[in-house]
C-alpha cells in the first residue's frame, strides 16, 4: 500500500520522466562564443531573500548512481564544480587525480553532443573550447574559488546566453540516448510488487535523495546484498520486484516528498494526501500558525470546516538512512477528516494556562515543544522521540512516557528558572491521553488547563502546596540565591513525604514573619490547600504522579502572577483617580 499511494502521488503531481531529475544547481557559468569565460559564476538562488538561500532546482538530465559509482562517469551538461571544472579540492587535494577521468567522461558526452546536434553545436564547442584550455580553466577556478563556492556544488553552462538545461535539442539527444540504453538492457519477466502486473523487473533499484543518515550519493529503497536476504535463487532487487515504470514513479514522488520533507534530527517526515486539499495540518502541527489553530479549535462550534469533509485519503512516512538503505521509522494511513479531527485534539490536549495567568496558550509549535525538553540541542533526545509525539498528534493516541519522563526531568533542573509553558503543556498533554485500562478510556484524573480547586488529586495538591510554601518564603525573606524550587523541588515531587514536613513546619516561620494583606491571601491558600490534603503525604510518586505535582506547582504560580498583576492594576487606577 505504500508504493502504490507514492505511485498515485506521482500520476497526480506528474511526476516520474525517467530521463531528467530534479535537481540543486549551485552555479551558472556564462560562456562567449569565443570559448572564454564572459563574466562571473551566477548563483542560483531559489529565493534570495531567504535567511538561508536555498539553490534553485532545475531538470538535469538523469545518470544513474550506480553509474557514477564506478568512478569513471559524469552527470550531462551540469555537475559538480570537482567533475565539470575540475576543480581542486583544497580539503582533499589527493583526490584530484581520480576527478580526471569524470571531467574527461564529461567532455566526452558534451562532444557527442555537439556531432548530433547540429544547431546546438557552436556553443557546445565553445564550452569544450574553455575546458580544454588551461589558461581558461585557471581563471575559471579563480572566480569561483573567489565567491567560496563549494567543490561539490553543481554547475551548469550558458553560451550565447543561452543555458544548456533549457536547450530543447540537447533535451532530445538525451531522450533518444537513454531510450537506446534501455533497450538494449535484457530483463526478466515477474509480478511487480507495486503495481500486481506481470512486466519486467528490475536486478537494482536507483538511490533516493536527500535521506538523512543515507549516503551523499543516494540511499537505497530496497536492496538485498547479502546471500541470507535472498530465496528462490533470486537476487538483488529480484527478491522483491519492481517494474522501471513503478520504481521510477515511486522514487520521483519520494525524491520530491523528502525535499519539501521536516527533518527532525536524523529524521526526514513526509505527508501527502490522494487528492490536493487547502489546509495542510501536517505544516500546522509544525509550524502551529495561531490563526490556523484557532480556526481547527473552533470548526465544530462554527461549522466551518477546515478542509472539505470528503475521504481524502491521507498518509504520512518518517524515514532515516542506515548507511546505503532507507530504514521506514513510521507509517500512517488515514482520512483527512480523521487526522484534521486528531490535530485538533492536540492543540486543545495542549491547552494551558500562560505563565502570567492572563490567558490559555494551545499554538505550540513540535520544535517548540521539543527543545522545552533538552538544554540547548534536540539531538539530546531519544532519537525515537520526535517521531512518536507527531504520529501521536496525527494519530490521536497516547504519548509516550519517555516524553512525560524528559519534560519532568528537565522542570527538575529548571524548576528555580522562569516556567516553560510549551513544557508544562506536554506533561498536560500526557496526563490527557494517559489511560487507566485496556479499552483506551480517558484518564478521569487528567489535569485542566488553569488552577482546579476543587481537585482532590493528591499530587496536584502537594504541588500547589509547594507553590505555596514558595510564595511564603518570597513574601518573608525576598528574593534568597537558592529558593525553595531550587532546593526542594527535585526531591518534592518524587518523595513528597520525605520533603513536605520539613516544608511545612519552615512555612510557620514565614506565615509569622509575612505581614500585609497579601501574606494573608497566601495564608488562606495555605490553609485551603493543606486541610484538603490532611497529614497524607504520598511517600513517593510515580511519572503520572509527578507529572500533576508539577502541574499543580504551575497552576498555582500561574495563579498568583494573575493576581499580582490584578492588583498593580486596581493600585495604578487607584492612584490615577487620586490624582484626578
Amino acid at each position: 500500500m505504500m508504493l502504490e499511494s507514492l505511485i498515485a502521488y506521482a500520476e497526480r503531481e506528474n511526476l516520474g520522466d525517467p530521463d531528467f531529475e530534479a535537481t540543486a544547481i549551485h552555479w551558472l557559468l556564462p560562456v562567449g562564443m569565443d570559448g572564454r569565460m564572459s563574466g562571473n559564476p551566477i548563483p542560483l538562488y531559489a529565493d534570495p531573500d531567504a535567511k538561508k538561500p536555498q539553490p534553485k532546482r532545475l531538470q538535469r538530465p538523469f545518470t544513474s548512481p550506480n553509474e557514477l559509482n564506478q568512478g569513471d562517469k559524469s552527470h550531462f551538461l551540469a555537475d559538480s564544480l570537482e567533475r565539470a571544472l575540475l576543480l581542486p579540492n583544497p580539503k582533499a587535494p589527493e583526490k584530484l587525480e581520480s576527478r580526471r577521468q569524470p571531467h574527461a567522461y564529461f567532455k566526452r558526452l558534451l562532444n557527442e553532443a555537439a556531432q548530433s546536434c547540429p544547431n546546438t553545436a557552436p556553443r557546445l564547442q565553445a564550452a569544450l573550447c574553455l575546458l580544454n584550455s588551461p589558461e581558461e580553466l585557471a581563471r575559471v577556478h579563480a572566480a569561483i574559488s573567489e565567491l567560496k563556492a563549494k567543490p561539490t556544488d553543481n554547475i551548469a553552462f550558458q553560451v550565447g546566453g543561452m543555458s544548456f538545461l533549457e536547450d530543447p535539442e540537447l533535451r532530445e539527444f538525451w531522450r533518444s540516448r537513454r531510450r537506446a540504453l534501455r533497450a538494449s538492457t535484457p530483463r526478466s519477466k515477474r509480478v511487480c510488487l507495486a503495481t500486481g502486473l506481470l512486466a519486467e523487473t528490475l536486478d537494482t533499484t536507483e538511490k533516493i535523495r536527500g535521506v538523512p543518515g543515507g549516503l551523499a550519493m543516494g540511499t537505497n529503497l530496497i536492496s538485498f546484498d547479502k546471500d541470507s536476504f535472498t530465496s528462490y535463487g533470486l537476487s538483488q532487487a529480484q527478491n522483491a520486484a519492481v517494474s522501471p515504470g513503478a520504481e521510477l514513479k515511486f522514487r520521483s514522488a519520494l525524491n520530491q516528498l523528502i525535499a519539501d520533507g521536516l527533518r527532525i534530527s536524523d529524521v526526514v517526515h513526509l505527508h501527502w494526501t490522494r487528492e490536493p486539499v487547502l489546509t495542510d495540518v501536517f505544516a500546522m502541527v509544525e509550524s502551529a500558525d495561531e490563526a490556523s489553530v484557532r480556526n481547527l479549535l473552533t470548526a465544530p462550534q462554527t461549522g466551518h470546516a477546515p478542509s472539505r469533509l470528503v475521504a481524502n485519503a491521507y498518509y504520512a512516512m518518517s524515514l532515516s538512512g542506515n548507511g546505503g538503505r532507507i530504514v521506514v521509522r513510521d507509517w500512517l494511513e488515514s482520512t483527512v477528516p480523521e487526522v484534521e479531527a486528531n490535530v485538533r485534539r492536540w492543540f486543545a490536549d495542549l491547552s494551558i494556562i500562560s505563565p502570567d495567568g492572563t490567558g490559555t496558550e494551545s499554538a505550540f509549535k513540535l520544535g517548540r515543544l521539543l527543545y522545552a525538553l533538552v538544554r540547548a540541542k534536540i539531538d539530546e533526545l531519544s532519537p525515537q522521540l520526535p517521531t512518536q509525539l507527531l504520529y501521536s498528534a496525527l494519530r490521536g493516541t497516547p504519548l509516550p512516557l519517555t516524553a512525560l519522563a524528559a519534560a519532568l526531568r528537565r522542570q527538575q533542573i529548571d524548576a528555580g528558572e522562569q516556567p516553560n509553558p510549551a513544557r508544562f503543556a506536554l506533561i498536560r498533554a500526557c496526563l490527557v491521553r494517559s489511560t487507566t485500562n485496556s479499552n483506551n478510556q480517558p484518564n478521569q484524573s487528567a489535569m485542566t488547563e488553569c488552577l482546579n480547586p476543587d481537585s482532590r488529586d493528591a499530587a496536584y495538591l502537594c504541588g500547589r502546596l509547594f507553590a505555596v510554601f514558595d510564595r511564603l518564603q518570597y513574601l518573608a525573606l525576598g528574593s534568597v540565591n537558592a529558593g525553595v524550587a531550587e532546593r526542594f523541588y527535585a526531591s518534592a515531587c518524587v518523595t513528597p513525604a520525605l520533603v513536605m514536613g520539613r516544608l511545612f513546619r519552615n512555612s510557620q516561620f514565614h506565615l509569622a514573619k509575612a505581614g500585609g494583606g497579601i501574606a494573608e491571601n497566601v495564608r488562606k491558600d495555605f490553609e485551603e490547600v493543606a486541610c484538603a490534603l490532611g497529614d497524607k503525604f504520598p511517600p513517593s510518586l510515580d511519572l503520572e504522579g509527578q507529572g500533576r505535582f508539577a502541574l499543580g506547582y504551575y497552576h498555582q504560580k500561574a495563579d498568583y502572577r494573575r493576581r499580582t498583576a490584578e492588583r498593580r492594576e486596581q493600585h495604578a487606577e487607584a492612584k490615577a483617580d487620586a490624582v484626578v
